[in-house]
């Protein structure tokens, strides 16, 4: 077996694999042994097929399986070997349509690499970043609270709506003259009354119970787009702009908010672990001093990003990658490919500056780190939902182990690990400027640097 490497240009290379029949000769025939006593084949026992008459039958597949293996073996060997930092995987270049398989002798079998470019990294960077700490207002807490008291309040059935009810009805679209359309758009769904932003029309919801009709047009009663094309069952474009619809009230539902009490407590963050109304207004105050603290580290993130891309000046095999992203997924399409790409490329980027400081830093991830954050994933999950009083020790641990023996989710907490270890790194040694900040301030700030990018 003879392995070429012909470099196209820094980023580009060819490997050919050459093979002999001395090769794969040998492995081909122990795969037609073990074949034929295993094979099932009328008129002879079990065990006993003539191997020359498995050849016959059989010679074509085994071969070709064997050749990719042997193949597959040596390309992922020699790229170990000489060290080679490919992205995405080797690409072959051709089908094997033009093979003689039935009096096979030398093979050669090329594929495209795609070679990661070098991270060349000056750090820290000459530059000032804008650190923002973000001030959380007894508004907020007290919006969470309510938000809180409602999630895990008591639902209701009054007889009649107001604005703290939703309804939920049939909606059925109406022609000119005011009658349900024949062949028009009808749903059934749910309507919160306080998501109606035009007053008229919230108004004549308020007062209802079960059997009343509305008539009213959803594209200007309703702000958000999303919850018109919700309670219609319907697409972008599919409702003509003043269009009326009717909602025949079927049920009236309402949430009576949860008293602030340690049963509150208790359901949403386990038995005992909050005492009182004081620490539980204390607990409140934390998730959205960590939240907001997590937006603007994702701020300082970004900009952290965009400097050192901007510095390392990275180059990528675009036109290699672009094929490859085609052949390892053949439900992408062209238009995907060209929208998708530049983000792609972006992210891609990064990844490879951050595994150059995560190994030049000589970081590590252990075990430890990993059960932990599958534990605080895990039970993450449980309070988001309600469920926190639900989840015992034993079964977080039981629920972390079985999240990190999937290969895809312990590859994601990897990935998340590193990358907060490399950006807590990078946060020590930059200059900050910080800069105190309501969340309201912060979003407009943030609205208009999306704005910025765009452009």
């Amino acid at each position: 077996m003879n392995i070429v490497q012909e470099q196209i240009d820094a980023l580009n290379a060819v490997l050919k694999v050459q093979l002999k029949p001395d090769d794969y000769q040998p492995k081909v025939n122990d795969a037609l042994k073990k074949y034929s006593k295993k094979v099932n084949m009328p008129g002879f026992r079990p065990g006993m097929v003539p191997v020359g008459l498995v050849k016959k039958m059989y010679g074509k597949s085994l071969l070709v399986e064997e050749l990719n293996r042997i193949v597959a073996d040596s390309v992922d060997q020699y790229i170990s070997e000489k060290n080679i930092q490919v992205l995405g995987n080797p690409l072959p270049q051709h089908t094997g349509d033009d093979i003689n398989w039935e009096n096979p002798g030398d093979f050669e079998f090329s594929f495209e690499m795609g070679i990661a470019p070098e991270v060349n990294l000056t750090l820290p960077p000459a530059h000032t970043f804008t650190a923002y700490e973000i001030i959380v207002s007894d508004e907020q807490v007290q919006e969470e609270v309510d938000k809180l008291r409602r999630r895990y309040g008591n639902y209701t059935s009054p007889e009649v709506s107001d604005n703290d009810c939703s309804i939920y009805g049939n909606f059925q679209e109406l022609d000119t003259d005011g009658n349900v359309k024949e062949g028009g758009i009808a749903n059934t769904a749910f309507l919160l009354i306080s998501k109606i932003g035009d007053l008229d029309t919230r108004a004549s919801f308020t007062g209802r119970k079960a059997g009343d009709s509305i008539d009213f047009d959803p594209q200007t009663a309703l702000a958000s787009k999303e919850e018109v094309k919700y309670i219609l069952g319907v697409q972008d474009g599919e409702v003509v702009s003043g269009t009326l619809f009717r909602c025949t009230i079927e049920r009236v539902n309402k949430v009576e908010p949860a008293e602030l009490n340690q049963e509150m407590f208790d359901r949403i963050y386990g038995d005992g672990n909050v005492p009182d109304e004081a620490a539980f207004l204390e607990k409140v105050r934390a998730e959205l001093a960590e939240g907001f603290r997590y937006e603007g580290e994702h701020s300082l993130k970004h900009e952290l990003e965009d400097e050192l891309l901007k510095d390392t000046g990275l180059v990528l095999p675009d036109e290699f990658l672009k094929r490859w992203l085609k052949y390892s997924n053949e439900k992408i399409t062209d238009e995907q490919l060209a929208s998708d790409y530049k983000q792609y490329a972006r992210d891609l980027k990064w990844r490879l500056i951050e595994n150059k400081i995560f190994r030049d830093q000589n970081m590590e991830i252990n075990e430890e780190e990993m059960e932990n954050y599958a534990r605080s994933f895990v039970m993450d999950q449980y309070v988001r939902y309600g469920q926190a009083h639900l989840l015992t020790e034993e079964k977080l641990d039981e629920l972390a182990k079985r999240y990190l023996s999937n290969r895809e989710s312990a590859q994601r907490v990897v990935e998340s690990l590193s990358g907060r270890k490399v950006f807590e790194y990078l946060n020590q040694i930059i200059t900050k400027d910080v800069k105190k900040v309501t969340h309201d301030e912060f979003t407009d700030i943030m609205s208009k640097h999306m704005q910025t990018h765009q452009h």
